[in-house]
């Protein structure tokens, strides 16, 4: 739905600007916005509406475009801390998508992932050794989650886990999902060494669930600075903090196009 994605690229919208954009009447585009309000999609307010965040999230199709160039240079910095064999889980989410992409070509490694888009980018490479958790998958991040995904990951021994999140604050990592939250506390737990990776827009945010506290994260990959009490708390669990440069996954782009 083109409400859905222009949501997708902003978290507020205009019913002026919607009537204009997709040539429909005002009244139209308010009986959508009503529609989705009712499916806790967004909430409306005087003259448009805004998206809602706790509530919802958007389905993964209309989340891949958006901080493109972040997501790319946050995929190239972690790939440099992945080496040959390594035991490796990865989590899901557009981010951990484009990592899986990047790490596809690369040298062989051993893969946990409980996420059907990461599995589809490695599976297409077969030097590497891939397991895919099973589970219940969610339909809107392609995440396999639950009691069947959280055993199947304590079984294993990784030496590192690149997991997403949709909130980085001084009281940990969180996401909306408590299931998904409890998967990638699985992942933690079954890593020797954690990065959290997330663009700067996940920065300061604190979700519904927690996946784990600052306690528990060795790396934050992001790209751009935190805001100044997550940085102090960083310092005292001792959480080095990598930013990404999205103008390499520029250069990077063109070298391979």
């Amino acid at each position: 739905m083109a409400i859905i994605a222009a949501l997708a690229d902003r978290d507020c919208v205009e019913v002026v600007d919607l009537s204009e954009s997709l040539g429909v009447s005002e009244a139209t585009i308010r009986r959508d916005l009503a529609a989705l309000e009712s499916r806790a999609v967004l909430r409306r307010t005087h003259g448009g509406a805004v998206r809602t965040n706790l509530a919802y999230e958007l389905p993964l199709r209309y989340r891949e475009s958006r901080q493109e160039l972040e997501k790319d240079a946050l995929a190239v910095a972690a790939a440099t801390y992945v080496s040959e064999n390594m035991r490796v889980g990865l989590s899901g989410g557009t981010t951990l998508t484009r990592i899986g992409r990047t790490l596809g070509p690369g040298p062989p490694i051993n893969v946990l992932t409980n996420s059907l888009s990461v599995a589809s980018e490695l599976a297409q490479w077969p030097q590497h050794t891939l397991v895919a958790s099973g589970g219940l998958v969610r339909d809107r991040s392609y995440e396999m989650v639950g009691p069947v995904a959280d055993h199947t990951i304590a079984a294993f021994n990784l030496d590192l886990c690149v997991i997403g999140a949709d909130g980085v604050s001084p009281s940990g990592v969180s996401t909306h999902d408590h299931a998904e939250a409890a998967t990638n506390r699985a992942l933690v737990e079954a890593a020797g060494t954690c990065i959290v990776a997330v663009d700067h827009t996940k920065l300061g945010k604190t979700m519904f669930s927690q996946i784990c506290g600052l306690e528990d994260v060795q790396i934050l990959l992001t790209t751009g600075r935190p805001p100044a009490d997550l940085a102090a708390a960083l310092g005292q669990h001792d959480v080095q903090l990598v930013l990404a440069d999205p103008s390499s996954a520029v250069q990077s782009t063109a070298m391979s196009a």
